[in-house]
């Protein structure tokens, strides 16, 4: 295709009317959507911070409790091995109810807010 029909098409194209309709809030729509998008991924990712903070927290008291007193640690190991699926469930909800509070609860107050 030639330059002189490529300007013909887009003529044809910028003179024709459209065969949809926008609805009048369609650019507030948008916008509000891109905000929540936006809003949603940083509060994920501030909960991907918290979570590797805490964890790292973690790892550092149990490297102080193994300079301080290994057996303690090694007791608090035993626990955890034999209470596997207890922990396990325990670590599970209480992350669920962290990412809930953080994440899934903003999200739908700010969906109620936009869409009075």
């Amino acid at each position: 295709m030639n330059n002189k029909e490529l300007d013909h098409l887009i003529d044809e194209s910028f003179n024709a009317e459209p065969d949809f309709q926008l609805s009048a809030d369609f650019a507030r729509n948008v916008s509000a959507e891109m905000f929540r998008r936006s809003q949603t991924k940083t509060e994920f990712i501030n909960y991907l911070y918290i979570i590797a903070f805490l964890t790292g927290l973690l790892l550092f008291l149990c490297g102080i409790y193994y300079m301080i007193n290994k057996e303690l640690l090694m007791q608090f190991i035993a626990f955890v091995n034999q209470h596997t699926p207890n922990v396990l469930f325990t670590i599970i909800l209480l992350n669920f109810v962290f990412f809930a509070d953080r994440v899934l609860l903003r999200l739908l107050f700010n969906k109620w807010r936009i869409n009075y």
